[in-house]
C-alpha cells in the first residue's frame, strides 16, 4: 500500500533533481575554493572572497544603454567578470575591460560559461555607456546602467568602484580584486572555479551511469 508521504516524495523528485543540476556546480565550486586541499593541485585564491556574498537584489534598477530594462537572464547560469565604474572610464578602466576580454579568451572552450559585464553606477552617464557598448574593442561585453546601491551593499562606498569582481552563476558577487591586481590573478581564479564545477559535474554523471 502506498502512503501519501511516499507519493509526495516521488512527485517532488524531478524538482529536486533540477535544483541539484543548476545549484550543485556552484556549491561545489565554493566548497573547493574554501577547501583547495581537496583538489589535485591545491592553490589558494588570488582575489579576496566577499564574505558574506552580495546578491544582486531583484529590485536593483539596471538598464541597457538605450534605456530598456537590463535582461538579467543573459547572466543566468554563467560566471561573470564584472567591472564597476562610476560616471567615467579612464585609461585604467579601459585597460581593465580589455583584460577581461583577454581573460575570457584565455579560458578556451570554457569561455562559453563566462560573460563580461560593465556596470556604470551613475545612471546619468548614458553617453559613456553607449560609447562603450558600441566600441568594437569590447565586442560581446554587456553594459548596464544603474546599480548605485552596489557600493553600499558591498560595504565599501566609493572604494568599491573602479575594480573588478566575479559574479557567480546564481547572481552573487563573491570575489573582488584590488585596482592594481594583475589580470593573471583573475584568470587563475576563474580556471580554478571552472575546474571545480566541471569536476563535480563529471563526478555526478559518473555516479548516475
Amino acid at each position: 500500500m502506498r502512503d501519501e508521504t511516499g507519493r509526495k516524495s516521488r512527485s517532488l523528485a524531478p524538482l529536486w533533481a533540477m535544483v541539484a543540476v543548476f545549484a550543485a556546480p556552484v556549491i561545489a565550486a565554493w566548497f573547493f575554493y574554501l577547501n583547495p586541499e581537496y583538489l589535485p593541485s591545491a592553490r589558494s585564491n588570488k582575489g579576496e572572497l566577499i564574505d558574506p556574498v552580495v546578491a544582486l537584489p531583484a529590485d536593483l534598477a539596471l538598464s541597457t544603454p538605450d534605456g530598456a530594462d537590463f535582461p538579467r537572464d543573459l547572466l543566468a547560469g554563467k560566471w561573470t567578470l564584472v567591472y564597476l565604474a562610476g560616471g567615467k572610464c579612464d585609461e585604467v578602466c579601459r585597460n581593465r575591460l580589455i583584460a577581461m576580454r583577454q581573460i575570457r579568451l584565455a579560458l578556451g572552450e570554457s569561455q562559453r560559461s563566462v560573460e563580461r559585464l560593465l556596470v556604470v553606477t551613475d545612471s546619468a552617464a548614458t553617453d559613456l555607456a553607449r560609447d562603450l557598448d558600441a566600441d568594437a574593442e569590447f565586442d560581446g561585453m554587456k553594459v548596464a546602467l544603474g546599480g548605485a546601491r552596489l557600493p553600499e551593499l558591498l560595504g565599501e562606498g566609493a572604494a568599491a568602484l573602479d575594480r573588478p569582481y566575479i559574479l557567480d552563476p546564481m547572481g552573487n558577487l563573491m570575489m573582488r580584486y584590488a585596482e592594481d591586481a594583475p589580470a593573471r590573478d583573475t584568470l587563475e581564479d576563474m580556471e580554478h572555479l571552472l575546474k571545480a564545477s566541471k569536476n563535480w559535474i563529471k563526478g555526478a554523471q559518473y555516479g548516475h551511469k
